[in-house]
């Protein structure tokens, strides 16, 4: 039949998302500037992703894993860490030209132990997840140009990646931590944060503005532990092939290398941090369209066959970034005298759909670094578990992958516990993922149909479709509404109609 029409459109399709865990298995031997290890105070691995890539037949991942010990030696604390390079291959028997990759690392598991007052073992594992989607372009029916020919129409949203970019920034910097603030002796922890400020897409071009939120956990050269806070600017341009102002962008910022070392200052003080940051930026662009689709069709002179498929189409429903408090108590510190620290890591963040709520949850870690009543310091870690919700239109069916960071953490000391109170940022995309049904062939017969009569009575029943009713009686809406003087195409009660040919 060379009157049908049919429109082109792209989907988002998954064709790849495999799990693999990648093993931390590392000796390490502290130098000679380091003091003993006594007591091991705790244990923290980190992984950072430096390049990732995508052909026939194989994955190939690159990065360093970050192991860092904190532990004491005659009542102070030290920090010693050491990175080692990782190489993953994770075998891809889907591949498609142009598709794009993200990737994932989350902390399974991380101990070790000390060996001799210099030497320590440790061992792990983290989870690396990959997903790789492309684009497919498909087709559905959007008009038959025949007179006798009824059709039943919907029109669908469809959101598809129309590019991908990544990009490698550094940044820079000499901090001086202030005359309010003792010089520096040794770094003994770092958290560094990125997340972004702003945004303004131009073209085929977007503008990043992100800050790097460092805080720095150190001991003076009178032995004291202290921190200092600094936040880097991060300014980077993108060019976006495909991406207009209309297009809705997911930017994703991964810290792939930190490095920070004392320096002294003019006057000789080790007051300056030299900060290196290396930082890995994924944008991936969404355009959107709305095209017709024939839900079903009947001819009124011929018996016709229809061949149905369902399509599946994601609509973005909304963008999400906002920032949340999640309040909580640490475990029972009985004995505490002095809070040096207080530090949350190690964030994972689902999304799910309850009726009209976006529900956002996940869990973390926090650690409690302080000293007690005797002068001895210690290190307290709880996981905790947090959940806040969106309102969200109805929709059925979401596909959205959040990620949650931390932004801050703040504390008050209660009778013998801390009350926390952590700063969480949320972004996420959220798609809605629809199913339809949907011609995709339509056959006539040569022979009209037989009509025995001219005119039916039908006994139709409350909230029937007059769709439904023509479709059997092979007449059409319009006529039905105007014999029975009617206004809507949906019964609105039980009643007879007279069905005209």
């Amino acid at each position: 039949m060379n009157t049908i029409k049919r429109t082109e459109y792209c989907v988002n399709e998954t064709i790849t998302q495999k799990s693999a865990e990648q093993s931390v298995d590392m000796e390490m031997n502290l130098p000679d500037y380091c003091a003993d290890i006594q007591n091991i105070l705790q244990c923290f691995a980190f992984a950072n992703v430096t390049s990732g890539s995508v052909s026939e037949g194989i994955i190939k991942i690159e990065g360093t894993i970050l192991v860092r010990v904190l532990y004491l030696n005659e009542g102070e604390i030290y920090s010693y860490e050491q990175s080692e390079p990782f190489s993953k291959r994770i075998e891809n028997d889907n591949y498609d030209i142009g598709a794009v990759m993200s990737l994932n690392t989350a902390l399974q598991y991380i101990n070790c132990r000390a060996t001799g007052s210099r030497k320590i073992e440790v061992h792990g594992a983290f989870h690396i997840d990959v997903k790789i989607s492309a684009c497919r372009t498909a087709s559905v029916i959007d008009e038959i140009d025949e007179k006798h020919i009824q059709v039943n129409k919907d029109t669908l949203s469809a959101c598809t990646a129309c590019a991908n970019a990544s990009v490698t920034a550094n940044v820079n910097q000499i901090v001086d931590i202030g005359t309010d603030k003792p010089p520096m002796s040794s770094i003994i922890r770092t958290t560094s944060t990125p997340y972004i400020v702003e945004t303004k897409q131009v073209g085929g071009k977007i503008l990043i503005k992100a800050e790097i939120k460092i805080k720095t956990l150190y001991k003076s050269e009178n032995a004291s532990v202290e921190y200092v806070e600094n936040t880097l600017p991060l300014s980077q341009i993108m060019d976006i092939e495909g991406m207009d102002e209309n297009s809705t962008v997911d930017i994703k910022i991964r810290l792939s290398s930190v490095d920070i070392t004392i320096k002294p200052s003019a006057l000789g003080n080790m007051s300056l941090l030299d900060i290196s940051v290396g930082a890995m930026i994924n944008a991936c662009a969404y355009n959107c369209i709305d095209f017709p689709v024939v839900k079903d069709a009947y001819s009124t002179e011929y018996a016709c066959d229809c061949t149905f498929k369902e399509v599946c189409v994601d609509r973005i429903v909304t963008t999400l970034s906002k920032s949340y408090m999640h309040e909580f108590e640490s475990d029972a510190i009985s004995d505490i005298a002095t809070v040096i620290d207080v530090w949350c890591d190690d964030i994972n963040t689902v999304a799910n759909l309850n009726n009209h709520d976006l529900i956002l949850s996940g869990s973390f870690k926090a650690y409690v670094l302080y000293e007690d009543i005797n002068g001895v310091l210690n290190l307290k870690s709880k996981q905790t578990e947090f959940s806040f919700s969106e309102p969200i239109e109805d929709v059925s069916q979401i596909k959205c992958y959040p990620e949650g960071i931390i932004l801050g953490t703040d504390y008050m000391i209660a009778e013998n516990h801390l009350n926390l109170r952590t700063d969480i940022k949320i972004s996420a995309v959220v798609f809605e993922s629809k199913m339809q049904k949907v011609i995709d062939e339509i056959n006539l017969s040569e022979n009209p149909i037989e009509k025995p009569a001219a005119i039916y009575i039908y006994y139709a029943k409350k909230q029937e479709k007059l769709w439904k009713i023509a479709r059997k009686f092979h007449t059409t809406v319009a006529r039905i509404m105007k014999d029975n003087d009617m206004e809507n195409d949906e019964m609105e009660s039980d009643m007879p109609l007279i069905i005209s040919d």
